[in-house]
């Protein structure tokens, strides 16, 4: 009975006071931002250093490309093994990658382009092991109920890491040599691959877990697909995060540079502001959702949420001043964590947990697989002579129509808590 009561408690404990929470979040931030802060070194020395422009794109490809590949085996990885081990080997296998860099920064008055797009190969491979196993922890570290408090803290810390990353690069690079800089990111990384070793985790699951071990790495993987798709819930959101981030990547993401130099006129310094706005707006929204902490009809309220955000980009598409246009990106900008957030806590809470990783690490490939082609549709609309006004404007009927298909041919979407 005392155990019990042990038990309860232990539950019941807030996120502030859970050490092995404020470690995940930890180690989180830190991989976060050492991402961020090696990719915008690498495209820096490719543009500034060695005047490669054009093949700037090859080392990009290379880096996600493999991401995604690695996300997609990196959920039966995560579902097969200890997650904590899984995070710490991605983390300090980038280490190992960024170090082994700087010698050659150090020792070559220039790195060859093959040689980072080689680099970001492997770092893409070895960083898309670290999602799946961390949203495959989260349920086992938290309570079902502090599941979207937690994403959204987590998601927050993300968003700023992303953000603050190439800046702090930046800073730094202009005081220390390219080396340095990647020995520094080298050593955080090994902090957090040594910091994810002390997550403590519930070993309930061993037994499943055991069974699932017994099976073979492609039935796994094929296991994984026909999950989430014969899951109606999970199928809809599935659908959900392809068709959001197809319809808002391209037209709104990649059209922002443009929209403000040509349609509203700006600077450089005009579409800092916008940028920054999107971002402060994702911060701030994270930081709403956490407060919120919404448990009822989650799915509904997500497709509320969608549904404002192609009110949003139509507006937005329509202004042509910059004051409006930082006001509605911030807006559009705090919708993007109340989609994702009650989102990714709806999948964790409905899913297996033999199955999370799997079913986290395909949403997550389906909605990055798409970018580059939304990126690449934008591309060609523009290039016919469609303004790009125009694209944001009409981009935003068929993710408002989308809302409404999705509502009533999946009522287990707008019901599910």
């Amino acid at each position: 009975m005392e155990s019990v009561k042990q038990l309860e408690r232990a539950a019941k404990v807030p996120l502030s006071k859970s050490m092995s929470f404020i470690l995940l979040w930890f180690t989180t931030v830190v991989s976060s931002l050492s991402l961020s802060m090696f990719m915008f070194i690498q495209s820096w020395y490719v543009v500034e250093s060695l005047g490669m422009e054009a093949s700037l794109g090859i080392v990009l490809v290379c880096l996600t490309t493999m991401r995604m590949v690695s996300m997609v085996f990196g959920g039966v990885v995560a579902d097969r093994g200890r997650q904590t081990n899984i995070m710490s080997i991605s983390d300090l296998s980038l280490a190992f990658l960024v170090i082994s860099l700087a010698g050659l920064f150090a020792f070559l008055s220039e790195v060859p382009i093959w040689v980072l797009a080689v680099n970001a190969t492997f770092f893409g491979a070895c960083g898309g092991l670290f999602e799946p196993s961390r949203d495959a922890l989260l349920p086992k570290v938290v309570k079902v109920d502090q599941l979207t408090r937690a994403n959204s803290l987590l998601q927050g810390a993300i968003q700023i890491a992303l953000f603050t990353g190439p800046l702090i690069a930046g800073i730094l690079i202009n005081v220390f040599s390219y080396s340095i800089v990647l020995v520094l990111i080298g050593l955080f990384l090994c902090l957090s691959g040594i910091s994810v070793l002390f997550i403590k985790v519930s070993n309930e699951n061993s037994n499943k877990q055991e069974k699932v071990n017994q099976q073979s790495f492609k039935v796994q993987l094929m296991d994984g697909f026909t999950y989430t798709w014969n899951s109606s819930l999970l199928r809809a959101l599935f659908i959900i995060t392809i068709i959001v981030n197809f319809f808002i990547s391209g037209p709104l993401m990649m059209g922002l540079p443009i929209f403000v130099e040509g349609v509203l006129n700006g600077s450089s310094v005009d579409f800092s502001f916008v940028q920054g706005g999107f971002t402060f707006g994702m911060v701030l929204g994270s930081v709403l959702i956490g407060i919120i902490n919404i448990q009822r009809r989650r799915g509904a309220y997500a497709l509320y949420l969608i549904a404002l955000q192609g009110v949003g980009m139509f507006i937005f598409s329509q202004v042509n001043s910059i004051m409006v246009a930082v006001g509605i990106i911030i807006f559009i900008g705090m919708l993007n964590p109340g989609v994702n957030i009650p989102l990714i806590s709806l999948v964790q809470s409905y899913s297996s947990q033999a199955k999370v990783g799997r079913v986290m690490s395909l949403i997550r490939t389906g909605s990055l697989g798409l970018i580059p082609l939304s990126y690449a549709v934008t591309s060609i609309f523009l290039g016919m002579g469609i303004k790009i006004q125009t694209l944001m404007a009409w981009s935003s009927f068929p993710l408002i129509l989308s809302v409404v298909l999705l509502y009533f041919l999946y009522p287990i979407l707008r019901a599910a808590d």
